[in-house]
């Protein structure tokens, strides 16, 4: 029977040789001893499936003890003499683990993700992109997705909630849920079968984590008419600022339909302007222009506008570069100008509910303000029958806000 001793003694050779333990109840265990020194344990067997014969590896000595080789050695004859081909089998497991080691990670489904939502021109693709820079650690990002568990979504959001973003944290929460849904049937889908890579994720680990907000907080800021003469008399912002806030509560339209308006879209004679279908929020749902009339009041901020900017393409062009003026740079000059004001806080997009209360309020019927500001109508008469761009309601209603709006500029709240 083969001894440690026996083991230890043995000294190499010019070529491979082995030491058969042939006194053992295990038919085949042995060890084999490499010209370099080192000594392995084997087992060597017939194939049950194809008659040849064959080896398998149970461990270099001495790391690997005798006892425990020869443990492992009857463990794999009972399987060997059950029908098992275990050098078949240890050659599946291998390329199993090659085959793993090809399915995407966490950082590969995101890019899925973004380049989905990109496919459908969803605007949430920029913030995707940032939360995979900012929010996810790299560590995670290059795990196998099907790896990610339900702990590691939470140590994540854990981490932005704990900061006091908790309305981030959720966002997160959303847009990871989605991507995970987007792996599991990326490969049923038309538009990825065959071009995505194979995740294998059996499960959304997103799934049942539980929102850290019970409902989100949805915007409730209108500013007062009081609000809205201070706004509109300060000094402390930049011409350029000042004078989009101004546009975005003159018009009632969306922030970036303002700042990255163009000027061919306006036609002075008219009093009209035109935001092409692809440059508004529903532009998924529809391609149809919204048609937005203007008054004495937009003309003349128009005017200030161009005077100001002096720009050929852009209203509000980005400093340094060719482009238009970022949404984020009307965020920072909304805390300026409340942090100077002492006023309650608020945001950009406030504005626009701002002119949606008060146009209401002075008698503008919620049908126009709808209208004017370009929601989309979901009745089934307004999507499929009605072709009327209801133009002159909509001048006759923007005419009633701009004689509204100058009164509050003006202090005159009758």
């Amino acid at each position: 029977m083969l001894t440690d001793k026996q083991i230890r003694d043995a000294k190499p050779r010019a070529t491979v040789y082995r030491l058969r333990d042939t006194q053992s109840v295990c038919r085949g265990f042995g060890v084999v001893v490499a010209p370099s020194g080192s000594k392995s344990f084997f087992l060597s067997f017939t194939s049950p499936e194809d008659g040849k014969r064959k080896q398998v590896s149970l461990g270099k000595y001495p790391s690997t003890k005798l006892a425990d080789a020869r443990r492992l050695a009857l463990e794999y004859r009972g399987r060997v003499d059950s029908g098992i081909d275990l050098a078949h089998e240890r050659q599946q497991t291998i390329s199993h683990k090659m085959e793993q080691r090809k399915l995407g990670t966490l950082g590969d489904l995101l890019d899925l993700y973004i380049a989905d939502l990109e496919h459908d021109e969803k605007r949430t693709a920029k913030e995707v992109r940032r939360i995979k820079g900012k929010d996810i650690p790299s560590y995670l990002l290059s795990r196998p997705s099907h790896k990610v568990s339900r702990d590691d979504i939470l140590d994540v959001l854990a981490s932005i909630a704990q900061r006091g973003a908790k309305v981030h944290s959720d966002n997160v929460r959303a847009y990871l849920r989605a991507a995970f849904e987007l792996g599991i049937h990326a490969q049923s889908m038309t538009r990825w079968r065959g071009k995505a890579l194979q995740f294998d994720i059996e499960h959304n680990p997103v799934a049942t984590i539980k929102r850290t907000l019970s409902r989100k907080p949805k915007g409730q800021r209108a500013l007062s008419e009081t609000e809205v003469r201070g706004l509109w008399a300060t000094n402390v912002l930049t011409p350029q600022m000042h004078l989009a806030l101004k546009l975005i509560l003159a018009s009632g339209q969306r922030v970036e339909e303002v700042l990255h308006a163009t000027w061919d879209e306006f036609d002075f004679d008219k009093k009209l302007w035109t935001i092409p279908g692809e440059r508004r929020k529903t532009r998924g749902k529809t391609s149809e222009p919204h048609l937005v009339p203007l008054c004495d009041l937009h003309i003349e901020l128009l005017r200030m506008i161009k005077n100001t900017t002096n720009h050929s393409r852009f209203l509000f062009p980005a400093r340094g570069t060719e482009g238009p003026r970022r949404y984020d740079s009307l965020t920072k000059a909304v805390s300026v100008y409340v942090k100077n004001s002492s006023m309650e806080s608020f945001s950009a997009r406030d504005l626009r509910r701002t002119f949606k209360t008060l146009a209401g309020s002075i008698g503008v019927s919620l049908e126009m303000r709808n209208r004017l500001q370009g929601h989309a109508l979901v009745d089934v008469g307004s999507i499929y029958y009605d072709q009327y761009d209801y133009l002159s309601q909509k001048k006759e209603a923007m005419e009633k806000w701009a004689v509204g709006l100058e009164l509050i500029i003006r202090g005159n709240d009758e």
